[in-house]
């Protein structure tokens, strides 16, 4: 029995470090997930910052060239230029929420691995005492069936009698409470 519960202490010490393994990496995972997003939030202020600039270095151009600058092609030209910049902010922004997304799936998953190595360690340890106990009840249940056998024996030696195996089922059926059935 001892042994079994030492097996049983060594399953759930195993599944606990390997659930806390786990919830580092899980943590990981969610540090890395606040990085990008960290990432992300520069690189569209950057984009940002160089769209910008490009706009201004455009406006300033046709302005020195003598072109009006709130109607017409150049007009025209800055509002398309503004929709591709925010275009590309967008597509640079989902690329990153994706990304941050997918660590944070990833975060999520091992915590329910932890969860189910704790588990699977707690079920472990408790079919391994169970055995342990049914192994101890079955070899004590054995142990007072030869022992029970061994008194018969001897009583019968002791009264001068021999009865076959027959006579003893017929007489005692019910070994564990030793109620006897039948005559005499």
């Amino acid at each position: 029995m001892q042994a079994a519960k030492e097996q049983a202490k060594a399953a759930e010490m195993q599944s606990e470090y390997q659930a806390r393994a786990l919830e580092f990496n899980a943590g990981q995972a969610r540090g890395e997930a606040e990085a990008v997003s960290r990432q992300g939030a520069a690189e569209q202020e950057a984009l940002a910052r160089r769209q910008r600039a490009v706009a201004a270095s455009g406006r300033a151009a046709a302005g020195a060239s003598g072109l009006l600058l709130d109607s017409g092609t150049a007009a025209n030209v800055e509002a398309g230029t503004e929709l591709q910049a925010a275009a590309d902010r967008d597509v640079l922004r989902q690329n990153y929420q994706r990304q941050r997304f997918g660590l944070v799936n990833q975060a999520v998953g091992l915590e329910h691995q932890a969860n189910g190595a704790r588990a699977g360690g707690a079920a472990y340890a408790s079919a391994v005492e169970n055995a342990g106990r049914a192994a101890l009840t079955g070899s004590l249940l054995t142990s007072a069936g030869t022992v029970a056998a061994k008194w018969d024996d001897m009583a019968v030696g002791r009264n001068g009698l021999s009865m076959s195996s027959k006579e003893q089922m017929f007489l005692y059926p019910d070994f564990t409470t030793r109620k006897r059935y039948g005559f005499g």
